[in-house]
């Protein structure tokens, strides 16, 4: 019976902490780790951190051509992605719908967050093979670094913003001519 609660318990508290769908780390879980890299950015000098904030272009053509249980099948799907592109020092969660967090906790190097930033553009962009066809989704990143003193909360507001930005730059080049997402 003490074995039963224990895994109950484990459950429990596996459910507060990932997201059902894909299995990553859910807001709470990822608060908890920013606040970490916040502490190490504190406490040693030279530790820096970054925030991408990822939002799928297209997500939505996906759901209401294919249906939802596709569109889930394309989370999963860039969840595997995210996480193999990443140390297992890094946390990748999910928000919710198709917005993804992404947090380097030690950047090696100046731009290092760039160079990951495109990589994962390169990655979420290729072809999703679901229900038989090709799917193609494109992604808006929004990048913040951490500065002295900068708290892990602002440092999500600010990658947003760069989202937004990056959002409104894919909708403009769209618009002039460029690919955009789609279904085969």
């Amino acid at each position: 019976m003490v074995s039963a609660l224990r895994e109950q318990e484990e459950r429990l508290r596996d459910a507060a902490l990932h997201d059902p769908l894909t299995g990553l780390p859910n807001r709470v879980l990822l608060a908890d780790r920013m606040g970490q890299a916040g502490l190490r950015a504190t406490r040693q000098a030279g530790h820096r951190f970054a925030v991408l904030l990822l939002d799928l272009n297209g997500f939505k053509a996906v759901n209401d051509s294919l249906g939802h249980a596709a569109g889930d099948v394309l989370l999963i799907e860039v969840a595997q992605r995210l996480t193999g592109l990443l140390r297992e020092s890094d946390t990748v969660a999910r928000l919710g719908g198709d917005e993804f967090v992404v947090l380097l906790d030690g950047l090696p190097a100046d731009g290092a967050e760039e160079l990951v930033r495109d990589t994962i553009a390169t990655r979420l962009t290729e072809p999703y093979a679901i229900d038989g066809g090709r799917v193609t989704v494109g992604v808006s990143i929004g990048v913040a670094v951490s500065r002295d003193g900068a708290d892990p909360e602002s440092l999500l507001r600010e990658a947003d913003a760069a989202m937004y930005r990056a959002k409104l730059a894919s909708r403009a080049a769209s618009s002039s001519g460029s690919t955009h997402p789609s279904t085969r």
